[in-house]
């Protein structure tokens, strides 16, 4: 599965992520799936002030070591990206479970709009 442009972007603009980060989606399917987020702050905006880049990829398998671990089923994931379900609405339902760092989860949760 891969996750659509507008989710990627928008986690680009999480002010919250430590400077490097890996998550893992683990879904029944074995369509495990691991994002690797790279915070760069070395780089100067063309303004001349400092600017902080977010480079994320997302890599099929699994993470050698993540700082998240979230569980879910497809279709679950497809209903939160497709905007049909909260995240947060999810997890309180039991659909979603995670171990790892609470306040990115609680911040990836933010990434997807419900319609």
């Amino acid at each position: 599965m891969q996750l659509p442009a507008h989710i990627l972007e928008r986690l680009r603009q999480l002010t919250c992520l430590p400077h490097s980060t890996r998550v893992q989606f683990r879904l029944p399917d074995g369509s495990d799936f691991y994002l690797q987020v790279q915070r760069d702050s070395g780089r100067d905006s063309l303004d001349g002030s400092d600017c902080v880049a977010i480079e994320a990829q997302q890599i099929e398998g699994l993470a050698a070591s993540s700082d998240l671990d979230l569980e879910m089923s497809y279709d679950t994931l497809q209903d939160i990206i497709g905007g049909r379900l909260s995240a947060r609405h999810a997890f309180l339902l039991g659909d979603i479970r995670y171990t790892g760092n609470r306040e990115l989860a609680a911040a990836l949760a933010d990434l997807f709009a419900v319609h």
